[in-house]
C-alpha cells in the first residue's frame, strides 16, 4: 500500500506543469538566493526549471556584495545612468518587487512629475504588516548599498524631497514597532516618512 502511495506521489509531482514549478521556484528565489541554490540540488527537474528566466528575474540580491563586483550592473550606474535605470524598470515590469521599490524611490527624487508616480508606488506597497515587513527589508538593503557607493548626483544630494506640503502631524523616526504602526491616510506624509531613512543614508544632504 505504501509503495502504491509513493508511486502516485512521484507520478503527481512529475505531472506538474513546468510553469507552476517555475512560479514556485521564482517565489523561493525572491525570498532567498541561498534557498534557490539549495533547491536546485534536490532533483534534476528543479535544477532544470530553476534556469528559467522568470526565476532569475526575481532572485533576491540581498546576500550578494555590491562593491567588489566590477562586472555587476549596479556598479556601472554612475557611468551609464540611463542604461541602469532602464534595467531597473525592466526588472520591475518583470515582477521583481525589490526593483519596483528602488524605482519608486528613484521617481521620488526625479522631480515633481515623477515624484507623484513614485509616491503612488510606495503607498501601494504598505497595505498590510507583511508588505511593510518586505518594504523594510528592501529599504535596509538599499541603505546598505548607498553607504557603500559614492553618490555624486547633485539632484539627490542637494535637497530632501518633500511629498506633502500640508501641515499634518508626522511621525518622526523609525523604530522596531513601525510594522505595527497605522499608516498615515495622507499619501504624501507616508512617502515623507518612508523616504527619510533613505535620505539619512546619503552624504551631505541638506534638510
Amino acid at each position: 500500500m505504501a509503495n502504491a502511495q509513493n508511486l502516485q506521489t512521484k507520478i503527481s509531482f512529475a505531472s506538474l506543469p513546468r510553469e507552476l514549478v517555475s512560479e514556485v521556484l521564482a517565489r523561493v528565489a525572491a525570498y532567498s538566493s541561498t534557498d534557490l541554490f539549495r533547491t536546485k540540488l534536490c532533483c534534476k527537474r528543479f535544477a532544470d526549471v530553476a534556469e528559467d528566466n522568470r526565476v532569475y528575474q526575481r532572485v533576491s540580491l540581498a546576500k550578494f556584495d555590491i562593491v567588489p563586483w566590477r562586472k555587476n550592473p549596479k556598479v556601472s550606474i554612475g557611468k551609464n545612468v540611463e542604461s541602469a535605470l532602464q534595467r531597473v524598470e525592466e526588472a520591475a515590469k518583470a515582477g521583481h518587487d525589490e526593483a519596483a521599490y528602488a524605482l519608486a524611490v528613484i521617481f521620488v527624487f526625479g522631480g515633481e512629475e515623477l515624484k507623484h508616480k513614485g509616491m503612488a508606488m510606495l503607498s501601494g506597497m504598505k497595505k498590510s504588516a507583511a508588505q511593510r515587513q518586505r518594504v523594510k527589508e528592501w529599504r535596509d538593503n538599499l541603505r546598505r548599498i548607498l553607504k557603500m557607493i559614492w553618490v555624486q548626483n547633485s539632484l539627490v544630494l542637494g535637497k530632501r524631497p518633500i511629498c506633502c506640503a500640508s501641515q499634518h502631524k508626522r511621525k518622526t523616526g523609525w523604530g522596531p514597532n513601525e510594522l505595527d504602526a497605522v499608516e498615515s491616510t495622507c499619501e504624501g506624509c507616508t512617502c515623507d516618512e518612508k523616504i527619510g531613512p533613505i535620505c539619512d543614508a546619503l552624504p551631505q544632504i541638506a534638510v
